[in-house]
């Protein structure tokens, strides 16, 4: 059986509030090389996952958005400023949103509350600081910064998707 599609609803500075979830496969590659034909196998030639904005309603991305602003304290908060719990929330409503538009088969949505990762459907929880390995197979964070350095997540945004620091320097295919 096939792995799932996932994403992750979380914060970052600058970004939009989700973030696709890279697989086993993709993520332990140790040469560039093996990385692209990983990507390429999982998401076809392009060697990228689908853009999120073909997925999703806009109404949904930019609420995913305008919440991912609202943990930036660099940015103005015309509203009301939320607690870390309130925030933490609305991610999880979100998560339930992004899991309803996408729908439950070939998808799963993770989103983090209360010190834990947890998946919409099937619902489950892992603590945040092992989810990778719990979930997702992935060898040690340490033992993998140690094999090599590259993205381990695509920063989901409008424009073309591209790995976090990676860049495609294999000749263009005929």
């Amino acid at each position: 059986m096939a792995e799932p599609h996932r994403v992750f609803i979380d914060f970052d500075c600058l970004a939009d509030g989700i973030w696709w979830v890279s697989p086993k496969e993709e993520q332990e590659a140790a040469t560039y090389e093996e990385w692209r034909r990983a990507c390429k196998a999982l998401y076809g030639p392009s060697g990228q996952p689908p853009p999120l904005r073909d997925l999703l309603s806009d109404q949904l991305l930019y609420d995913l958005k305008a919440w991912n602003e609202a943990h930036d304290y660099g940015i103005v908060q015309t509203g009301e400023l939320l607690s870390q719990e309130e925030l933490e929330e609305r991610g999880r409503e979100l998560a339930v949103r992004v899991q309803t538009e996408l729908g439950t088969e070939g998808w799963e949505v993770l989103y983090y509350l209360g010190g834990r990762v947890h998946r919409v459907h099937p619902a489950d929880s892992w603590p945040a600081e092992t989810w990778e390995q719990d979930l997702l197979g992935y060898t040690r964070p340490g033992r993998r910064r140690q094999q090599r350095k590259r993205p381990r997540s695509w920063r989901v945004s409008a424009g073309d998707q591209q790995p976090s620091g990676a860049r495609d320097t294999t000749p263009a295919e005929s």
